[in-house]
């Protein structure tokens, strides 16, 4: 067991703050390692078993923004894990235009940033998924399902054709995680987030209108 690392252990780690892999200070370290012996009855057990996790708090160079790494290395194995705390989160929450949607929305929303940091993608498309239905029951009404609401719409003009299609390609996704076993890739969960907070932002865009129209003086009449 290591105590505490140098004032001067620099190593590359992932910052949340930043977006990306950093420089970080290495505040505190501690290491702990096991070992068994080889099974002499296993003719391919020659070799000792052995383990080592380090853990260290991490503090970013850039930001100092500070964080929990958890290294686990193990014999049997060609890399090691690499956990963090607080998770490696794949996007950042909108933190600029969170506070405009309803308080229902917002905390699903948050939710789903939840499962998207624990690499939870099938749980994260599903609540995708919901927040869609809610913006469109709350504009409409509970019409009916995903294709009727759909049509409904970009018929009153909340959408335009285009965009319709969007969501239902990301509508279809979430439809195939849930009922159907998809395990979606990565890149597939951030198509899905871009268009659905693509139509959340709706609710931005309304703010920023209604505040536009207070404030703009109006024209002056001609003469």
């Amino acid at each position: 067991m290591s105590g505490l690392a140098g004032a001067t252990t620099i190593t590359r780690a992932h910052c949340n703050a930043c977006g990306h892999e950093t420089k970080h200070l290495v505040i505190a370290r501690r290491e702990k390692s096991d070992s068994e012996p080889a099974d002499p009855s296993d003719p391919y057990g020659f070799n000792e078993i052995s383990s080592r996790t380090i853990y260290s708090m991490l503090e970013c160079c850039g930001c100092e923004n500070i964080s929990f790494q958890k290294v686990f290395e193990f014999s049997e194995w060609p890399e090691p894990t690499i956990d963090y705390y607080p998770p490696i989160t794949s996007r950042p929450l909108p933190k600029a235009w969170l506070s405009h949607l309803p308080d229902e929305m917002g905390d699903l929303l948050l939710e789903v940033y939840i499962a998207l940091s624990s690499d939870c993608r099938r749980l994260a498309l599903m609540g995708a998924r919901t927040l869609a239905d809610l913006y469109m029951t709350e504009k409409l009404g509970d019409i009916g399902g995903f294709a009727q609401k759909l049509g409904q719409l970009e018929t009153q003009g909340f959408v335009s054709k285009v965009n319709r299609e969007y969501l239902e390609a990301a509508l279809e996704i979430g439809h195939a995680a849930t009922h159907r076993g998809h395990e979606p890739k990565a890149a597939e969960v951030e198509h899905v987030m871009d268009i659905v907070e693509n139509l959340l932002q709706n609710y931005v865009l309304e703010h920023s209108a209604a505040t536009l129209r207070a404030t703009t003086p109006p024209r002056r009449k001609k003469i």
